[in-house]
């Protein structure tokens, strides 16, 4: 089964639990704290799950391999924490703020493989994914400090840089499709008698020689031989 078919399938198992959950609270006609807790954990387990198999994909791919490392570590290591903290409910403030730390950073981080799994031009991966990511990663840095200090004033940079990294993970595959076309306008196809056999895009049927153009019939392909 393919990584993106099992997540497709456990994010509708995920809803149809969630949804199950909400039918019996309308039935009973309330939603109490069992209710919360069940929903919190769906959450955390979709965050979770979600990071784990875009690691998973990056580092099958064999590229960024230490980003899909810290993606699995804090994965794990995060759903274990929140579910934990979602059952037990442990009263404490600093616990808290790490929580919600290790939260913002996972985040960051699935945006950043994300985005780095959407690319494949290596224009933009030497510009738009250090920019995402740089500014996914920033993001999870003003929270952590914003919740540490106890104080909302770089709330607008914390918009700002998270706005940005979103809009870098929306552009990763629109950009990436005409860069990518563009990078592979012409393709060498080898030479003949010292002249060179390109494939170039544009209109189909037709071959280009030199400034002429020459259409082809049905059922013609091109063959190229040396002079002589």
């Amino acid at each position: 089964m393919s990584l993106r078919r099992a997540f497709l399938l456990g994010a509708a198992a995920l809803a149809t639990v969630a949804a199950l959950v909400a039918i019996v609270a309308v039935v009973n006609g309330e939603f109490g704290e069992t209710e919360g807790k069940i929903f919190a954990t769906l959450a955390a387990t979709f965050v979770a799950g979600s990071t784990t198999i875009a690691g998973i994909a990056l580092l099958s791919r064999g590229v960024a391999r230490p980003l899909g490392l810290v993606g699995l570590a804090l994965a794990s290591g995060g759903y274990v924490l929140w579910a934990e903290q979602i059952w037990a409910q442990h009263d404490s403030d600093p616990y808290w703020h790490f929580l919600i730390t290790v939260l913002a950073f996972t985040l960051a981080t699935l945006i950043a493989i994300t985005t780095r799994l959407m690319l494949h031009s290596p224009r933009l991966l030497g510009t738009l994914f250090p920019a995402t990511a740089g500014a996914s990663y920033l993001a999870a840095l003003t929270l952590t400090v914003m919740v540490l200090r106890d104080e909302g004033d770089g709330w607008q940079l914390f918009a700002v840089l998270l706005i940005l990294a979103l809009l870098g993970e929306i552009l990763a595959p629109i950009l990436d499709r005409y860069a990518e076309a563009e990078e592979h306008a012409e393709r060498l196809l080898g030479t003949v008698a010292g002249a060179s056999v390109l494939a170039v895009r544009g209109s189909g049927q037709v071959v280009r020689i030199g400034d002429e153009e020459v259409a082809l019939r049905n059922g013609e392909r091109i063959v190229v031989r040396p002079s002589g």
